[in-house]
């Protein structure tokens, strides 16, 4: 779990890095951190340490990622303190030197390790030599510094954000005030035999599954913002599906009357005009309106015929006067008078303000009515039904 959401962030956020041309320092910051904390996590669960160490020298496995832990853990540092990793900075920072000089005195030990001591764990016979003692010692303090900052600075973000972000980072703040007491833990079992004794109380198990616990803690709250916006994302994506699809019967009406309505789409708009329906909602929407536009002469045109012409029920409705002038079109009487008729604005609802929603909205309402009003247009054109064949069948049927 702990990899996987690593991983998964530094997912979630390079593709944004990309399209910034890695031109923002702090998702940089934050993007690396996340990476080498996963692939240290991932580096420190392989099952054996032959297959990297045969290509290296023995040790470099165990060492590689402790690296990775410990250099993606001051990433992580820098970047809750808001301060971006800079060239010029780079000597100033305290918490970056103090990486630096653990990281180089680690690999010194593994150094002076002789080779059969360099694949170490928590166990005897390797602790009983100081120089694997000092590895974890310089390690865990690090660690527990490193971790012991990121709670308390997560926790003060916590105090003043919203609920989510302070669920989040409550979580988050107390993982790692947990990882932190299991890391202290460590250091007092590598250098007291005494808690490495047979029958005491609490053991390195019992801390190592409380250290898991924490770990899972962090992840979920790591999680939660991710979980959040992507529920947003559904959300809003089954929304603009929505609406994209209220608008079909009249757009559709309105392409088979105006083919050149619909421009020719590039291949990128294709690939990905099931992920951004909010694009191709706009698109059908100004291709709707120009639609509307061009058919003004033959709304104006539908005014005037009487409505038991087209086998509709009597009444001013707005789109009833629609799906008169879509019927209407092709009549040969007025394709010459079309460039000299007056236009005709159609306004879809009332009361609605002159912006983008609400003219959305008015328009789905026109391009629902049509498609309710379509059976009863058609059931009116069968002999028997109504008004025999009043145009029903015009070449603007859907």
């Amino acid at each position: 779990m702990t990899v996987f959401t690593l991983l998964g962030g530094t997912v979630w956020t390079l593709p944004l890095l990309i399209r910034q041309r890695f031109h923002a320092p702090m998702r940089l910051q934050l993007c690396v951190s996340v990476f080498l904390l996963g692939m240290g996590n991932v580096l420190g669960r392989l099952p054996g340490h032959s297959l990297l160490d045969g290509f290296t020298f023995t040790g470099f496995t165990k060492l590689t990622y402790n690296v990775a832990i410990l250099a993606g853990l001051c990433l992580l540092i820098g970047f809750l303190r808001e301060h971006p990793l800079q060239r010029r900075s780079l000597g100033s920072r305290w918490e970056v030197l103090l990486c630096l000089c653990c990281l180089t005195a680690m690999a010194v030990l593994t150094a002076l390790l002789p080779p059969q001591l360099r694949n170490h764990c928590l166990a005897a016979p390797y602790l009983d030599d100081w120089r694997v003692r000092a590895f974890y010692d310089i390690g865990g303090a690090y660690l527990v510094f490193g971790y012991t900052q990121c709670a308390l600075i997560a926790a003060r973000y916590a105090r003043r954000g919203r609920p989510l972000r302070r669920i989040s980072l409550g979580a988050v703040s107390s993982g790692l005030l947990g990882l932190s007491l299991s890391c202290a833990f460590r250091v007092l079992w590598v250098n007291c035999r005494a808690c490495r004794d047979f029958g005491h109380q609490v053991t390195y198990a019992n801390v190592f599954v409380f250290g898991q616990v924490s770990t899972i803690v962090v992840c979920a709250g790591l999680s939660l913002p991710s979980l959040a916006s992507t529920v947003q994302f559904l959300r809003e994506r089954s929304r603009h599906r929505a609406r994209f699809r209220g608008l079909e019967e009249l757009w559709q009406r309105l392409v088979d009357l105006y083919p050149e309505l619909v421009l020719d789409r590039p291949a990128r708009y294709l690939r990905l005009a099931h992920l951004d329906y909010s694009s191709a909602v706009y698109r059908r929407y100004v291709e709707c309106r120009d639609g509307l536009t061009r058919l003004s002469p033959y709304l104006h045109a539908a005014q005037e015929v009487p409505t038991a012409a087209v086998g509709t029920p009597a009444g001013p409705d707005l789109v009833r006067l629609v799906d008169r002038a879509l019927c209407l079109h092709g009549d040969t009487d007025l394709v010459g008078a079309a460039t000299s008729a007056p236009s005709v604005v159609v306004a879809p609802g009332g009361g609605h303000d002159a912006d983008y929603e609400s003219d959305l909205a008015g328009l789905i309402e026109l391009s629902q009515g049509l498609k309710e009003l379509l059976p009863t247009r058609q059931s009116a054109a069968v002999p028997g039904h109504g008004h025999g064949d009043g145009g029903g069948d015009g070449p603007g049927g859907a």
